[in-house]
């Protein structure tokens, strides 16, 4: 696109959401706190139309009822007395759009890419099943059953029981602790549960918890107008969500799985860090930003395939097949830095783990390379850049941040601490972040059934 090759340009220099977009956001809020937000692109003819609720994995609090923020992303497909579903799908086909739906520990997002000529009517049809979703018990069972399939599949998956396992050693308090599909045996007391899913929709899925995005050829007065036509009226307040703060860790834990099926032997290692956004001033804030901003740069430096750890495990040794780490993952709480790796045959778990502790613990010594920094700092400006080619990987990139800093501003200044982001940060974040003590381990390999 015209505006991302300007864009591209633009990269050694500190970047913001004025220069991410290519037209600066606007946003307003309605009186029911509900705040709409245009984001104007170069793409004729398309609009991306994503509603960010603020319910995730996270807010499930209660014992014995986790899953239900996945849950829902399955239930607002179900229509309303207006809209039946079979007339909601069939208005969306016939406009030529694509609709979908996530869920992450932190937020739930609703997707539809259209037309710009049928926006009034998106508008219409989407406002009509965040304020009105009607189910009867037998579609919320048929729901939960689905939703039990979906864990049936995942759970076939070494993936899925290492990441449980992870989570569940990581976390013993907060609701990190378990996964977005939640426990199974809260799926499967999912079917009876009809009278507290109507409960969760009526604390969560309120106006002030929901923010409309609208990316593309989009007129930000005339999306006001019709947001203020169709979701005007809508009321009430978000509950909330008493989650319980996790303790520092003090020592690291290891839990190991025998696998029942054939797998190649892998390992999740995963350090504690702390929120994308933490605290209440504004040094505060910006300390949480940079230490974001300092491990971002640390999965460059450690995990890309020119990166000397890479390049002696998979190129050189051969002893790990795949070797990668979740970045760019960010949290409204503490969360984890994760690698990954799975192994070769007859390598051994204890080796590559201490390789990649090694690797840590020499940035934290001070090897840091700060030509590398630096050029791991343009990778990353420019994969955000390129990641936003379309109205939808726009309103995507924007509800993240605003999910997770509350603002577009977050983004503002991820981006600035990105650009400040020194040797002497990595060496810091690696030396008090990412140490042994701060450290759970997961390996998983083929033997008995647990």
């Amino acid at each position: 696109m015209r505006w991302l090759a300007l864009l591209v340009g633009m990269l050694p220099a500190v970047a913001s959401a004025q220069t991410v977009f290519p037209d600066a956001p606007r946003e307003d809020r309605l009186p029911n706190g509900m705040r709409v937000i245009s984001l104007r692109t170069d793409s004729p003819g398309i609009v991306a139309y994503y509603t960010l609720v603020g319910v995730g994995a996270r807010d499930e609090v209660e014992p014995g009822h986790s899953g239900y923020a996945h849950l829902f992303e399955h239930m607002m497909f179900r229509g309303t007395e207006r809209h039946p579903q079979a007339d909601y799908e069939a208005a969306i086909q016939g406009f030529g759009a694509d609709n979908n739906a996530y869920t992450t520990q932190d937020f739930t997002l609703y997707t539809v890419t259209a037309p710009s000529s049928v926006l009034a009517q998106v508008v219409e049809l989407e406002a009509d099943r965040f304020q009105n979703l009607s189910y009867t018990e037998e579609a919320y069972r048929t729901e939960t059953g689905a939703v039990r399939g979906e864990y049936d599949t995942s759970a076939a998956r070494p993936s899925t029981r290492m990441w449980e396992t992870l989570s569940e050693i990581a976390f013993s308090r907060h609701t990190y602790g378990h996964t977005t599909l939640g426990y199974l045996r809260d799926i499967d007391r999912m079917p009876e549960e009809v009278a507290y899913s109507r409960r969760f929709f009526q604390r969560f899925y309120t106006p002030d918890n929901t923010t409309l995005i609208v990316a593309g050829d989009v007129d930000h007065d005339q999306l006001l107008a019709l947001a203020r036509q169709h979701y005007g009226r809508w009321r009430g307040r978000r509950a909330r969500s008493r989650i319980q703060a996790e303790p520092e860790p003090t020592e690291g834990v290891r839990r190991h799985i025998d696998w029942p099926a054939p797998a190649s032997p892998r390992m999740y290692a995963a350090w504690r860090t702390p929120a994308f956004v933490s605290g209440r001033t504004d040094v505060a804030r910006a300390a949480a930003l940079r230490d974001t901003a300092a491990l971002r740069v640390v999965h460059g430096l450690l995990f890309s395939e020119s990166a000397p750890l890479y390049q002696r495990l998979v190129v050189e040794d051969r002893s790990v097949i795949e070797l990668g780490s979740w970045a760019g993952d960010h949290s409204i709480d503490p969360h984890l830095f994760v690698a990954t790796a799975v192994l070769a045959e007859g390598a051994e778990f204890d080796t590559t783990l201490g390789a990649l502790q090694g690797a840590i613990d020499a940035l934290a010594e001070g090897e840091v390379d700060a030509e590398r920094v630096e050029a791991v700092k343009s990778h990353v400006r420019y994969a955000l850049l390129t990641d936003m080619q379309t109205p939808s990987d726009v309103a995507d990139m924007a509800a993240r941040y605003i999910a997770v800093g509350g603002s577009l501003d977050a983004l503002d200044g991820y981006l600035a601490a990105l650009a400040a982001v020194t040797p002497a940060d990595v060496t810091r974040v690696a030396g008090e972040l990412l140490t042994e003590s701060r450290r759970f381990v997961v390996t998983l390999a083929r033997g008995s059934a647990e």
